[in-house]
């Protein structure tokens, strides 16, 4: 069984998922390379290589992958 608040809120959906629902509807239609997505922050271009490089310099460094105190970041 369904609380009635979940089963409302299943019901009605947010513009945003509605501009997604559009969207997926019309990659369908013409295809996904003649559709621009920018419905849910979708870029339409590769990030910068320093970016890349930064996001994998740093996954790289061991032990900093995991949560941290409730208290915050220890200096």
């Amino acid at each position: 069984m369904v609380a009635r608040d979940v089963k409302e809120s299943l019901t009605k959906s947010s513009w945003i998922r509605k501009m997604f629902e559009e969207g997926a509807k019309l990659k369908a239609q013409f295809g996904a390379e003649n559709v621009y997505d920018f419905s849910l922050g979708n870029p339409d271009l590769q990030p910068p290589k320093e970016v890349t490089d930064a996001i994998a310099k740093h996954a790289a460094v061991p032990d900093t992958h995991k949560y941290m105190p409730n208290a915050g970041f220890i200096d």
